[in-house]
């Protein structure tokens, strides 16, 4: 009963890993995106505005655009994102290759109940720490992130853990 409560605080640490793999996928791709946007508005809207004049209005709107994005930009969430799921990813990666050192013990019938126990909260209780001192606000649910993350964790899992 207890090994299979941490298996499943073992399969829940490794999907949030996933899980958290994807949103920094996700907000690195939405910064790379606005930057290379403004980049591009800005540089090309110049030069076409010289070359195309009689489209000025086009061009000044992209330069507007541009304009309003570099002033919205530093205030967008995805910047403080990157580096506050970087490091929550160090640390839960860590805390799953500790998890799976012990997993071995507990598979093995090595530890009591109440080791067990005691092991599966240490997980639940690191896991907690990560989150309080690395991600100030909410982290996004998305349902199809979600989905793809449970099924990471269960290829890991059944790819080094099979049954």
């Amino acid at each position: 009963m207890v090994q299979e409560q941490y298996w499943k605080e073992l399969y829940q640490l490794k999907t949030h890993i996933a899980f958290i793999e994807l949103q920094l996928e996700k907000a690195e791709s939405i910064d790379r995106s606005m930057k290379m946007t403004l980049a591009i508005a800005s540089s090309s809207s110049i030069g076409a505005w010289v070359i195309w004049n009689h489209l000025s209005w086009v061009w000044a709107g992209i330069i507007a655009f541009s304009q309003v994005i570099s002033a919205v930009n530093p205030y967008l969430p995805y910047k403080s994102r990157i580096k506050s799921y970087t490091s929550l990813l160090h640390e839960l990666e860590e805390l799953m290759i500790q998890a799976e050192f012990k997993w071995h013990a507990i598979s093995e019938g090595e530890l009591t109940p109440t080791e067990i126990n005691k092991a599966r909260f240490e997980i639940r209780s690191a896991k907690q720490k990560s989150l309080k001192k690395n991600i100030q606000t909410t982290i996004p649910t998305n349902n199809t992130m979600q989905a793809k993350a449970e099924q990471s964790a269960s290829e890991y899992l059944s790819n080094f853990y099979p049954v």
